[in-house]
Protein backbone atom coordinates (compact mmCIF):
# COMPACT_ATOMS: atom_id res chain seq x y z
CA UNK A 1 0.00 0.00 0.00
CA UNK A 2 1.44 3.37 -1.01
CA UNK A 3 2.07 5.80 1.83
CA UNK A 4 1.20 9.47 1.65
CA UNK A 5 4.84 10.10 2.58
CA UNK A 6 7.02 8.33 -0.01
CA UNK A 7 9.97 6.57 1.59
CA UNK A 8 12.52 8.31 -0.61
CA UNK A 9 11.46 11.73 0.76
CA UNK A 10 12.96 11.09 4.22
CA UNK A 11 16.20 12.81 5.24
CA UNK A 12 18.26 12.63 8.41
CA UNK A 13 20.60 14.83 10.45
CA UNK A 14 22.87 13.67 13.26
CA UNK A 15 24.85 16.35 15.11
CA UNK A 16 27.79 15.41 17.32
CA UNK A 17 29.09 17.38 20.28
CA UNK A 18 32.37 18.10 18.47
CA UNK A 19 30.45 20.04 15.80
CA UNK A 20 30.42 17.28 13.18
CA UNK A 21 27.17 17.03 11.22
CA UNK A 22 26.10 13.85 9.43
CA UNK A 23 23.44 14.51 6.79
CA UNK A 24 21.85 12.24 4.24
CA UNK A 25 18.77 10.49 2.88
CA UNK A 26 17.04 7.26 3.75
CA UNK A 27 18.56 4.32 1.90
CA UNK A 28 22.08 5.76 1.93
CA UNK A 29 25.00 3.96 3.55
CA UNK A 30 27.87 6.13 4.71
CA UNK A 31 30.90 5.56 6.88
CA UNK A 32 29.21 6.52 10.13
CA UNK A 33 25.51 6.26 9.25
CA UNK A 34 23.56 3.28 7.92
CA UNK A 35 20.02 4.44 7.12
CA UNK A 36 18.10 1.52 5.68
CA UNK A 37 14.66 1.17 4.14
CA UNK A 38 12.61 -2.04 4.25
CA UNK A 39 9.37 -2.28 2.19
CA UNK A 40 6.41 -3.85 4.04
CA UNK A 41 2.93 -4.97 2.99
CA UNK A 42 1.32 -1.93 4.65
CA UNK A 43 4.17 0.54 4.20
CA UNK A 44 7.84 0.55 5.11
CA UNK A 45 10.40 0.51 7.92
CA UNK A 46 13.21 3.02 8.43
CA UNK A 47 16.26 2.20 10.55
CA UNK A 48 19.15 4.55 11.35
CA UNK A 49 22.38 3.20 12.84
CA UNK A 50 25.24 5.41 14.06
CA UNK A 51 28.77 4.00 13.97
CA UNK A 52 31.03 6.16 16.17
CA UNK A 53 34.74 6.63 15.69
CA UNK A 54 35.92 5.78 19.15
CA UNK A 55 33.80 7.39 21.88
CA UNK A 56 31.61 10.21 20.58
CA UNK A 57 28.81 12.26 22.14
CA UNK A 58 25.56 12.83 20.25
CA UNK A 59 24.09 16.31 20.38
CA UNK A 60 20.92 15.65 18.37
CA UNK A 61 19.30 13.30 15.87
CA UNK A 62 16.29 13.84 13.69
CA UNK A 63 14.65 12.53 10.52
CA UNK A 64 12.11 14.50 8.52
CA UNK A 65 9.94 14.35 5.44
CA UNK A 66 7.65 16.85 3.69
CA UNK A 67 3.91 16.31 4.10
CA UNK A 68 0.73 18.32 3.86
CA UNK A 69 -2.05 17.70 6.37
CA UNK A 70 -5.59 18.84 5.69
CA UNK A 71 -7.38 20.91 8.33
CA UNK A 72 -10.10 18.28 8.72
CA UNK A 73 -7.66 15.49 9.57
CA UNK A 74 -6.93 14.20 13.07
CA UNK A 75 -3.43 13.81 14.50
CA UNK A 76 -2.87 11.65 17.57
CA UNK A 77 -0.64 13.15 20.28
CA UNK A 78 0.44 10.32 22.56
CA UNK A 79 1.60 11.79 25.86
CA UNK A 80 4.95 11.19 27.53
CA UNK A 81 3.60 8.95 30.28
CA UNK A 82 0.44 7.22 31.53
CA UNK A 83 -1.16 10.33 32.99
CA UNK A 84 -0.32 12.67 30.09
CA UNK A 85 -3.31 13.61 27.98
CA UNK A 86 -3.30 11.55 24.78
CA UNK A 87 -5.79 12.81 22.27
CA UNK A 88 -6.49 13.67 18.65
CA UNK A 89 -5.89 17.24 17.51
CA UNK A 90 -6.42 19.21 14.32
CA UNK A 91 -3.21 20.19 12.48
CA UNK A 92 -3.50 23.87 13.44
CA UNK A 93 -3.89 23.15 17.17
CA UNK A 94 -1.26 23.74 19.85
CA UNK A 95 -0.16 21.55 22.76
CA UNK A 96 0.31 23.91 25.69
CA UNK A 97 3.35 24.35 27.88
CA UNK A 98 2.84 24.20 31.65
CA UNK A 99 2.51 27.64 33.19
CA UNK A 100 5.68 28.85 34.87
CA UNK A 101 4.01 29.20 38.24
CA UNK A 102 3.31 25.43 38.26
CA UNK A 103 6.65 24.15 36.95
CA UNK A 104 8.42 23.87 40.32
CA UNK A 105 5.54 21.72 41.61
CA UNK A 106 4.80 19.46 38.66
CA UNK A 107 7.23 20.35 35.88
CA UNK A 108 8.83 16.90 35.79
CA UNK A 109 5.60 14.90 35.50
CA UNK A 110 5.65 15.11 31.71
CA UNK A 111 7.90 16.43 28.93
CA UNK A 112 7.88 20.11 29.88
CA UNK A 113 11.63 20.03 30.64
CA UNK A 114 12.74 17.93 27.66
CA UNK A 115 14.64 20.08 25.19
CA UNK A 116 13.83 18.20 21.98
CA UNK A 117 10.10 19.01 22.24
CA UNK A 118 8.98 21.82 19.93
CA UNK A 119 5.85 23.78 20.84
CA UNK A 120 3.67 26.40 19.22
CA UNK A 121 0.62 26.81 16.96
CA UNK A 122 0.47 24.09 14.31
CA UNK A 123 2.94 21.80 16.13
CA UNK A 124 1.60 18.48 17.47
CA UNK A 125 4.14 16.22 19.17
CA UNK A 126 3.61 12.57 20.04
CA UNK A 127 5.82 10.06 21.89
CA UNK A 128 6.59 6.58 20.52
CA UNK A 129 3.75 6.51 17.99
CA UNK A 130 1.27 8.78 16.25
CA UNK A 131 -1.67 8.56 13.84
CA UNK A 132 -3.01 10.65 10.99
CA UNK A 133 -6.60 9.97 10.06
CA UNK A 134 -9.85 11.26 8.67
CA UNK A 135 -13.13 10.07 10.13
CA UNK A 136 -14.02 7.73 7.28
CA UNK A 137 -10.70 6.63 5.80
CA UNK A 138 -7.81 4.31 6.60
CA UNK A 139 -5.31 5.64 9.09
CA UNK A 140 -1.58 6.16 8.88
CA UNK A 141 0.40 4.83 11.83
CA UNK A 142 3.96 5.97 12.55
CA UNK A 143 5.33 3.74 15.31
CA UNK A 144 8.75 3.20 16.87
CA UNK A 145 10.43 -0.14 17.47
CA UNK A 146 13.33 1.42 19.38
CA UNK A 147 11.83 2.71 22.65
CA UNK A 148 14.03 0.56 24.88
CA UNK A 149 17.09 2.36 23.47
CA UNK A 150 16.01 5.97 22.87
CA UNK A 151 12.58 7.60 22.99
CA UNK A 152 11.14 8.78 19.68
CA UNK A 153 9.12 11.99 19.48
CA UNK A 154 7.09 12.57 16.31
CA UNK A 155 6.35 16.21 15.47
CA UNK A 156 3.64 17.18 13.03
CA UNK A 157 4.88 20.58 11.83
CA UNK A 158 1.93 22.19 10.10
CA UNK A 159 3.91 25.43 10.28
CA UNK A 160 6.65 23.88 8.09
CA UNK A 161 4.66 21.17 6.22
CA UNK A 162 6.90 18.50 7.75
CA UNK A 163 6.73 15.36 9.80
CA UNK A 164 9.79 15.54 12.02
CA UNK A 165 11.04 12.57 14.05
CA UNK A 166 13.30 13.59 16.93
CA UNK A 167 15.32 11.09 18.92
CA UNK A 168 15.84 11.64 22.66
CA UNK A 169 19.59 11.02 22.76
CA UNK A 170 21.10 14.41 23.58
CA UNK A 171 24.38 14.03 25.47
CA UNK A 172 24.61 10.28 24.96
CA UNK A 173 28.22 9.07 24.85
CA UNK A 174 28.58 6.00 22.64
CA UNK A 175 31.61 3.94 21.77
CA UNK A 176 30.07 1.22 19.61
CA UNK A 177 27.37 1.09 16.89
CA UNK A 178 23.89 2.01 18.14
CA UNK A 179 20.42 2.15 16.59
CA UNK A 180 19.17 5.70 17.00
CA UNK A 181 15.88 5.37 15.10
CA UNK A 182 13.78 2.43 14.01
CA UNK A 183 10.17 3.10 13.04
CA UNK A 184 7.32 1.91 10.84
CA UNK A 185 5.18 3.91 8.43
CA UNK A 186 1.96 1.96 7.88
CA UNK A 187 -1.39 2.60 6.22
CA UNK A 188 -4.58 0.56 6.53
CA UNK A 189 -7.51 0.10 8.88
CA UNK A 190 -6.83 0.55 12.57
CA UNK A 191 -6.62 -3.16 13.39
CA UNK A 192 -4.30 -3.90 10.45
CA UNK A 193 -1.74 -1.23 11.30
CA UNK A 194 -1.64 -1.83 15.04
CA UNK A 195 -1.43 -5.60 14.54
CA UNK A 196 1.51 -5.06 12.17
CA UNK A 197 3.29 -2.81 14.67
CA UNK A 198 2.91 -5.34 17.48
CA UNK A 199 4.08 -8.16 15.21
CA UNK A 200 7.29 -6.21 14.55
CA UNK A 201 7.74 -5.51 18.28
CA UNK A 202 8.08 -9.30 18.83
CA UNK A 203 6.58 -9.22 22.32
CA UNK A 204 5.95 -12.31 24.45
CA UNK A 205 2.37 -13.64 24.51
CA UNK A 206 0.04 -11.92 26.99
CA UNK A 207 -0.54 -13.93 30.14
CA UNK A 208 -3.01 -11.59 31.86
CA UNK A 209 -6.76 -12.03 31.40
CA UNK A 210 -9.64 -9.59 31.57
CA UNK A 211 -10.01 -8.74 35.25
CA UNK A 212 -12.23 -6.80 37.64
CA UNK A 213 -11.28 -5.55 41.06
CA UNK A 214 -11.41 -3.06 43.90
CA UNK A 215 -8.83 -0.46 44.88
CA UNK A 216 -8.83 1.62 48.03
CA UNK A 217 -7.63 4.86 46.46
CA UNK A 218 -10.66 6.67 45.05
CA UNK A 219 -12.63 6.62 48.28
CA UNK A 220 -10.09 6.40 51.10
CA UNK A 221 -6.89 7.78 49.57
CA UNK A 222 -4.03 7.75 52.12
CA UNK A 223 -6.47 7.04 54.99
CA UNK A 224 -6.85 3.36 54.09
CA UNK A 225 -6.80 0.93 57.00
CA UNK A 226 -7.14 -2.74 57.79
CA UNK A 227 -10.73 -2.25 58.94
CA UNK A 228 -11.66 -0.38 55.75
CA UNK A 229 -10.25 -3.16 53.58
CA UNK A 230 -12.08 -5.80 55.61
CA UNK A 231 -15.38 -3.88 55.47
CA UNK A 232 -15.16 -3.74 51.68
CA UNK A 233 -14.14 -7.39 51.42
CA UNK A 234 -17.16 -8.35 53.52
CA UNK A 235 -19.49 -6.21 51.41
CA UNK A 236 -18.43 -7.82 48.15
CA UNK A 237 -18.87 -11.24 49.73
CA UNK A 238 -22.34 -10.43 51.09
CA UNK A 239 -23.51 -9.17 47.71
CA UNK A 240 -22.00 -12.14 45.87
CA UNK A 241 -19.61 -10.12 43.75
CA UNK A 242 -16.51 -12.13 42.96
CA UNK A 243 -13.48 -10.02 42.06
CA UNK A 244 -10.18 -10.94 40.46
CA UNK A 245 -8.04 -8.39 42.36
CA UNK A 246 -8.40 -6.60 45.67
CA UNK A 247 -5.74 -3.91 45.82
CA UNK A 248 -4.52 -1.82 48.76
CA UNK A 249 -3.25 1.52 47.47
CA UNK A 250 -1.06 4.25 48.95
CA UNK A 251 -1.38 4.66 52.73
CA UNK A 252 -0.34 1.32 54.23
CA UNK A 253 3.30 2.45 54.61
CA UNK A 254 4.62 5.01 57.10
CA UNK A 255 6.15 7.07 54.28
CA UNK A 256 6.67 6.75 50.55
CA UNK A 257 9.98 4.95 50.22
CA UNK A 258 9.72 3.10 53.55
CA UNK A 259 7.90 0.13 52.05
CA UNK A 260 8.58 -2.37 54.81
CA UNK A 261 7.53 0.04 57.61
CA UNK A 262 3.79 -0.40 58.11
CA UNK A 263 1.37 2.06 59.72
CA UNK A 264 -0.47 1.18 62.90
CA UNK A 265 -3.73 1.15 60.91
CA UNK A 266 -2.72 -2.35 59.78
CA UNK A 267 -2.21 -4.03 63.16
CA UNK A 268 -2.37 -7.58 61.80
CA UNK A 269 0.38 -6.87 59.27
CA UNK A 270 0.43 -6.98 55.50
CA UNK A 271 0.92 -10.75 55.23
CA UNK A 272 -2.26 -11.44 57.21
CA UNK A 273 -4.09 -8.85 55.12
CA UNK A 274 -3.05 -10.71 51.95
CA UNK A 275 -4.26 -14.00 53.42
CA UNK A 276 -7.62 -12.41 54.26
CA UNK A 277 -7.99 -11.22 50.66
CA UNK A 278 -6.82 -14.51 49.19
CA UNK A 279 -9.45 -16.38 51.21
CA UNK A 280 -12.19 -14.59 49.24
CA UNK A 281 -10.83 -15.90 45.93
CA UNK A 282 -9.33 -12.54 44.86
CA UNK A 283 -5.63 -11.98 44.22
CA UNK A 284 -4.17 -9.53 46.78
CA UNK A 285 -2.72 -6.37 45.25
CA UNK A 286 -0.43 -3.71 46.70
CA UNK A 287 0.70 -0.25 45.58
CA UNK A 288 4.39 0.68 45.37
CA UNK A 289 6.27 3.69 43.97
CA UNK A 290 9.83 2.36 43.74
CA UNK A 291 11.44 5.34 41.98
CA UNK A 292 10.49 8.03 44.53
CA UNK A 293 10.65 8.80 48.25
CA UNK A 294 8.85 11.55 50.13
CA UNK A 295 10.58 14.07 52.35
CA UNK A 296 9.37 12.38 55.58
CA UNK A 297 10.89 9.01 54.76
CA UNK A 298 13.66 7.34 56.72
CA UNK A 299 15.07 6.27 53.37
CA UNK A 300 15.99 9.88 52.52
CA UNK A 301 17.46 10.49 55.96
CA UNK A 302 19.58 7.33 55.88
CA UNK A 303 20.54 7.32 52.20
CA UNK A 304 20.68 10.83 50.73
CA UNK A 305 23.18 9.49 48.18
CA UNK A 306 20.38 7.44 46.58
CA UNK A 307 18.67 10.61 45.34
CA UNK A 308 19.16 11.88 41.80
CA UNK A 309 20.65 15.34 41.37
CA UNK A 310 19.34 18.15 39.20
CA UNK A 311 21.42 20.27 36.85
CA UNK A 312 22.64 22.35 39.78
CA UNK A 313 23.71 19.34 41.84
CA UNK A 314 20.77 19.61 44.26
CA UNK A 315 18.48 16.70 45.23
CA UNK A 316 16.00 16.25 42.38
CA UNK A 317 12.43 17.05 43.42
CA UNK A 318 10.18 14.84 41.29
CA UNK A 319 7.05 16.71 42.37
CA UNK A 320 4.89 18.03 45.18
CA UNK A 321 2.08 16.00 46.74
CA UNK A 322 -0.01 17.52 49.55
CA UNK A 323 -1.14 14.04 50.58
CA UNK A 324 2.53 13.27 51.29
CA UNK A 325 2.98 16.56 53.15
CA UNK A 326 5.16 18.15 50.53
CA UNK A 327 8.02 17.33 48.18
CA UNK A 328 9.00 13.91 46.96
CA UNK A 329 12.33 13.06 45.36
CA UNK A 330 13.53 11.01 42.39
CA UNK A 331 15.74 8.06 43.32
CA UNK A 332 18.75 6.86 41.35
CA UNK A 333 17.56 3.46 40.16
CA UNK A 334 21.12 2.56 39.09
CA UNK A 335 22.54 3.01 42.60
CA UNK A 336 23.74 -0.23 44.15
CA UNK A 337 22.05 0.62 47.43
CA UNK A 338 18.71 1.19 45.72
CA UNK A 339 19.06 -2.06 43.79
CA UNK A 340 19.74 -4.10 46.94
CA UNK A 341 16.93 -2.46 48.91
CA UNK A 342 14.29 -2.69 46.20
CA UNK A 343 15.08 -6.34 45.51
CA UNK A 344 14.44 -6.98 49.21
CA UNK A 345 11.19 -4.99 49.06
CA UNK A 346 9.78 -6.84 46.05
CA UNK A 347 10.80 -10.27 47.29
CA UNK A 348 9.28 -9.52 50.71
CA UNK A 349 6.00 -8.22 49.27
CA UNK A 350 5.59 -11.10 46.81
CA UNK A 351 7.22 -14.09 48.52
CA UNK A 352 6.78 -13.34 52.23
CA UNK A 353 3.60 -11.26 52.32
CA UNK A 354 1.86 -13.01 49.42
CA UNK A 355 0.77 -10.19 47.09
CA UNK A 356 0.16 -11.49 43.58
CA UNK A 357 -0.46 -8.12 41.89
CA UNK A 358 1.68 -5.00 42.21
CA UNK A 359 0.59 -1.56 41.12
CA UNK A 360 3.77 0.37 40.30
CA UNK A 361 3.31 4.14 40.32
CA UNK A 362 5.29 7.35 39.71
CA UNK A 363 7.72 5.41 37.54
CA UNK A 364 8.48 8.43 35.32
CA UNK A 365 10.85 9.64 38.06
CA UNK A 366 13.46 7.06 37.04
CA UNK A 367 14.13 8.91 33.77
CA UNK A 368 13.66 12.61 34.45
CA UNK A 369 17.23 13.23 33.31
CA UNK A 370 19.43 10.93 31.23
CA UNK A 371 23.07 10.28 32.04
CA UNK A 372 25.99 10.31 29.58
CA UNK A 373 25.95 6.50 29.69
CA UNK A 374 22.18 5.86 29.59
CA UNK A 375 19.31 7.51 27.75
CA UNK A 376 15.93 8.08 29.40
CA UNK A 377 14.59 5.03 27.59
CA UNK A 378 17.43 2.83 28.81
CA UNK A 379 17.01 4.01 32.41
CA UNK A 380 13.30 3.12 32.27
CA UNK A 381 13.76 -0.25 30.63
CA UNK A 382 16.57 -1.34 32.94
CA UNK A 383 14.51 -0.49 36.01
CA UNK A 384 11.44 -2.32 34.69
CA UNK A 385 13.42 -5.43 33.72
CA UNK A 386 14.87 -5.61 37.22
CA UNK A 387 11.45 -5.19 38.84
CA UNK A 388 10.08 -7.94 36.62
CA UNK A 389 12.91 -10.27 37.70
CA UNK A 390 12.31 -9.49 41.41
CA UNK A 391 8.55 -9.98 41.27
CA UNK A 392 8.29 -13.69 40.51
CA UNK A 393 4.92 -14.56 39.00
CA UNK A 394 3.12 -11.49 40.37
CA UNK A 395 1.10 -9.46 37.89
CA UNK A 396 2.51 -5.98 37.27
CA UNK A 397 0.28 -2.95 36.73
CA UNK A 398 2.21 0.07 35.44
CA UNK A 399 1.13 3.63 36.24
CA UNK A 400 2.71 7.06 35.89
CA UNK A 401 5.12 5.52 33.40
CA UNK A 402 6.35 6.14 29.86
CA UNK A 403 4.39 3.47 28.04
CA UNK A 404 6.58 1.84 25.40
CA UNK A 405 9.44 0.66 27.70
CA UNK A 406 6.80 -1.35 29.55
CA UNK A 407 5.73 -3.33 26.48
CA UNK A 408 6.40 -6.99 27.23
CA UNK A 409 6.86 -6.32 30.97
CA UNK A 410 3.59 -4.92 32.32
CA UNK A 411 0.64 -7.29 32.44
CA UNK A 412 -1.71 -4.33 32.86
CA UNK A 413 -1.02 -0.63 32.39
CA UNK A 414 -2.84 2.60 33.12
CA UNK A 415 -3.51 4.43 29.89
CA UNK A 416 -4.86 7.69 31.28
CA UNK A 417 -4.86 10.17 34.13
CA UNK A 418 -6.40 9.64 37.55
CA UNK A 419 -10.07 10.45 37.40
CA UNK A 420 -11.39 13.24 39.61
CA UNK A 421 -14.46 13.22 41.84
CA UNK A 422 -15.63 16.04 39.56
CA UNK A 423 -15.57 16.21 35.77
CA UNK A 424 -12.58 18.55 35.74
CA UNK A 425 -10.00 20.04 38.10
CA UNK A 426 -10.28 23.70 37.16
CA UNK A 427 -7.10 24.96 38.81
CA UNK A 428 -4.92 22.26 37.27
CA UNK A 429 -6.53 22.90 33.89
CA UNK A 430 -5.66 26.59 34.24
CA UNK A 431 -2.08 25.53 34.98
CA UNK A 432 -2.22 23.69 31.61
CA UNK A 433 -1.11 20.54 33.44
CA UNK A 434 -1.49 17.64 30.98
CA UNK A 435 -0.96 15.01 33.71
CA UNK A 436 -3.64 16.45 35.97
CA UNK A 437 -6.22 14.57 37.98
CA UNK A 438 -9.20 14.99 35.66
CA UNK A 439 -12.08 12.83 34.49
CA UNK A 440 -12.07 14.61 31.13
CA UNK A 441 -8.35 14.00 30.57
CA UNK A 442 -8.70 10.38 31.66
CA UNK A 443 -11.51 9.72 29.18
CA UNK A 444 -9.67 11.42 26.32
CA UNK A 445 -6.66 9.18 26.84
CA UNK A 446 -8.74 6.01 27.16
CA UNK A 447 -10.17 6.78 23.71
CA UNK A 448 -6.81 7.79 22.23
CA UNK A 449 -4.91 4.73 23.45
CA UNK A 450 -7.57 2.02 23.13
CA UNK A 451 -5.73 0.14 20.30
CA UNK A 452 -3.07 -1.00 22.79
CA UNK A 453 -5.67 -3.23 24.46
CA UNK A 454 -4.96 -6.93 24.13
CA UNK A 455 -1.90 -6.22 22.01
CA UNK A 456 0.92 -5.00 24.28
CA UNK A 457 -0.84 -5.59 27.64
CA UNK A 458 -4.31 -5.31 29.18
CA UNK A 459 -5.48 -1.68 29.29
CA UNK A 460 -6.33 -0.12 32.65
CA UNK A 461 -8.58 2.90 32.02
CA UNK A 462 -8.70 3.73 35.77
CA UNK A 463 -11.74 3.27 38.00
CA UNK A 464 -15.45 3.76 37.55
CA UNK A 465 -17.41 5.22 40.48
CA UNK A 466 -21.18 4.75 40.66
CA UNK A 467 -21.76 5.72 44.30
CA UNK A 468 -23.58 8.84 45.51
CA UNK A 469 -21.50 9.67 48.62
CA UNK A 470 -18.20 11.53 48.34
CA UNK A 471 -19.00 12.21 44.69
CA UNK A 472 -19.48 15.38 42.64
CA UNK A 473 -19.95 13.93 39.14
CA UNK A 474 -23.45 13.89 37.71
CA UNK A 475 -25.29 10.66 37.00
CA UNK A 476 -24.65 11.16 33.26
CA UNK A 477 -20.92 11.66 33.83
CA UNK A 478 -20.64 8.57 36.02
CA UNK A 479 -22.51 6.56 33.40
CA UNK A 480 -20.14 7.75 30.65
CA UNK A 481 -17.04 6.79 32.67
CA UNK A 482 -18.44 3.40 33.63
CA UNK A 483 -19.61 2.41 30.15
CA UNK A 484 -16.51 3.66 28.34
CA UNK A 485 -14.28 1.78 30.77
CA UNK A 486 -16.40 -1.36 30.58
CA UNK A 487 -16.23 -1.42 26.77
CA UNK A 488 -12.62 -0.38 26.20
CA UNK A 489 -10.92 -1.38 29.45
CA UNK A 490 -9.50 -4.78 30.29
CA UNK A 491 -8.85 -4.13 33.98
CA UNK A 492 -12.04 -2.75 35.49
CA UNK A 493 -11.54 -1.32 38.98
CA UNK A 494 -13.86 0.51 41.35
CA UNK A 495 -13.37 1.99 44.82
CA UNK A 496 -17.06 1.76 45.74
CA UNK A 497 -18.53 -0.27 48.56
CA UNK A 498 -21.49 -2.14 47.01
CA UNK A 499 -23.48 -1.96 50.24
CA UNK A 500 -24.15 1.72 49.41
CA UNK A 501 -25.60 1.06 45.95
CA UNK A 502 -29.09 2.15 44.96
CA UNK A 503 -31.03 1.69 41.72
CA UNK A 504 -28.70 3.57 39.34
CA UNK A 505 -25.52 1.64 40.22
CA UNK A 506 -27.39 -1.65 40.07
CA UNK A 507 -28.73 -0.90 36.58
CA UNK A 508 -25.22 0.03 35.45
CA UNK A 509 -23.86 -3.23 36.83
CA UNK A 510 -26.45 -5.12 34.80
CA UNK A 511 -25.25 -3.23 31.71
CA UNK A 512 -21.66 -4.11 32.59
CA UNK A 513 -22.50 -7.81 32.87
CA UNK A 514 -23.91 -7.76 29.32
CA UNK A 515 -21.03 -5.90 27.69
CA UNK A 516 -17.86 -6.54 29.71
CA UNK A 517 -16.43 -9.48 27.79
CA UNK A 518 -17.01 -8.08 24.29
CA UNK A 519 -13.77 -6.36 23.20
CA UNK A 520 -14.04 -5.94 19.41
CA UNK A 521 -14.76 -2.21 19.54
CA UNK A 522 -13.33 0.51 17.30
CA UNK A 523 -13.12 4.17 18.36
CA UNK A 524 -13.51 6.92 15.77
CA UNK A 525 -13.20 10.68 16.47
CA UNK A 526 -16.00 12.60 14.73
CA UNK A 527 -16.27 16.24 15.76
CA UNK A 528 -14.32 17.99 18.50
CA UNK A 529 -15.21 16.08 21.65
CA UNK A 530 -17.60 13.66 19.91
CA UNK A 531 -16.67 10.01 19.41
CA UNK A 532 -18.19 6.85 17.99
CA UNK A 533 -17.56 3.40 19.49
CA UNK A 534 -18.63 0.61 17.16
CA UNK A 535 -18.62 -3.16 16.86
CA UNK A 536 -20.20 -5.34 14.20
CA UNK A 537 -23.38 -5.36 16.30
CA UNK A 538 -23.71 -2.02 18.05
CA UNK A 539 -22.84 1.67 17.88
CA UNK A 540 -22.46 4.05 20.81
CA UNK A 541 -21.64 7.73 20.82
CA UNK A 542 -20.25 9.88 23.57
CA UNK A 543 -19.51 13.53 24.02
CA UNK A 544 -16.58 14.87 26.02
CA UNK A 545 -17.17 18.54 26.71
CA UNK A 546 -14.92 20.78 28.76
CA UNK A 547 -17.62 21.17 31.43
CA UNK A 548 -19.42 17.81 31.27
CA UNK A 549 -19.78 14.59 29.30
CA UNK A 550 -22.62 12.41 28.09
CA UNK A 551 -23.13 8.85 26.83
CA UNK A 552 -25.42 8.44 23.82
CA UNK A 553 -26.67 4.95 23.09
CA UNK A 554 -27.72 4.26 19.52
CA UNK A 555 -31.06 2.57 19.02
CA UNK A 556 -30.05 0.84 15.78
CA UNK A 557 -28.10 -2.41 15.91
CA UNK A 558 -25.47 -2.80 13.17
CA UNK A 559 -26.11 -5.60 10.72
CA UNK A 560 -23.70 -7.08 8.21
Amino acid sequence: MESRIPAEKWSYEVWLADGQQLIGHVGETKEQIYCTLEPLDLGYRIRLQFNPKGKQTIRSCRLYAPTNTANEEWLLANGFQSWTESYWHRPTAEIPQLRKIARPLMGYYGDYHIDIVSRGPGIIHSWSWTERRQSTSDIELFASLNENTAFTCFHWRNDLNLLEVKIDCTGWEVGEPVILADFLVLQGNVNEVYDSWVEHLELPPLRAKLARGWTSWYQHYTSVSESIVEDNLDAFQVFGKQLDFFQIDDGFQTAVGDWLSIRNQFPSGMANMAKRIDATGATPGLWLAPAVADRRSDLLKRHPDWVQRDKHGKPLKAGYNPLWKGWFYALNTEHEGWLTYMQEVFETVVDDWGYGMLKLDFLYAACIYPTPELTRAQLMRRMLERIRSWSGEAYLLGCGTPLAPGFGIFDYCRIGADIHLRWEHRLLRWFRHRERVSTLVAMRSVLGRWPLAGRVWRNDPDVYLLREENMHMTTAERQLVHRTNALLGELLFTSDNPSTYGSFPKKEEEWQTKHWTEKNWVVTPEQDGDFKITSDKQTYRLSLGTTTGKWKEESVTNQE
